[in-house]
């Protein structure tokens, strides 16, 4: 092995993205720089935001994706399952019940924040919830009720 891509793979590990080192390993570096659309440094080049960079590009590719997030997805699934058998009624509809709140929440804040008025001093606070509530709370909704990104891959990619 080079040393250059002996430093790259050692660089991918030290920073916790083994599934990266792999296809280094087994594909080479320009299979992964092209799939990525990076450029892959040695260990003592890479700083924390490129270590960031290539984090958030590998979620974009189920191949570079860690088993265990594969795995957690499985469990919820799994969970879910299990209560929809369950005898309870509250059991059965308690995630379309959570759901159902965090929406009316949203379908009341959202017009309010955007139209209202809010204290000046209040102002940073109200944006933060509202970052919050886009970026998790209705993203993480829309993932469970309708599939997320990397179901809908792995549908495509077994066509």
């Amino acid at each position: 092995m080079l040393p250059i891509v002996a430093s790259i793979v050692s660089g991918l590990i030290s920073n916790g993205l083994p599934k990266i080192a792999d296809a280094v390993l087994e594909k080479g570096v320009d299979y992964v720089e092209q799939k990525l659309g990076v450029t892959l440094k040695p260990e003592d080049e890479m700083k924390p935001e490129d270590v960031k960079d290539l984090r958030e590009r590998a979620m974009q590719h189920a191949e570079f994706m860690v088993e265990q997030e594969v795995k957690d997805k499985a469990n919820a699934r799994d969970m879910a399952k299990a209560a929809m058998t369950s005898n309870d009624w509250f059991v059965r509809r308690f995630t379309y019940f959570f759901i159902t709140a965090w929406s009316v929440f949203a379908m009341v804040y959202i017009p309010y924040i955007t139209f209202g008025t809010i204290p000046a001093e209040n102002t940073r606070f109200a944006d933060t919830i509202l970052g919050f509530m886009l970026g998790t709370v209705m993203a993480s909704m829309f993932n469970f009720l309708l599939g997320s990104s990397f179901g809908s891959r792995k549908k495509d990619e077994q066509k």
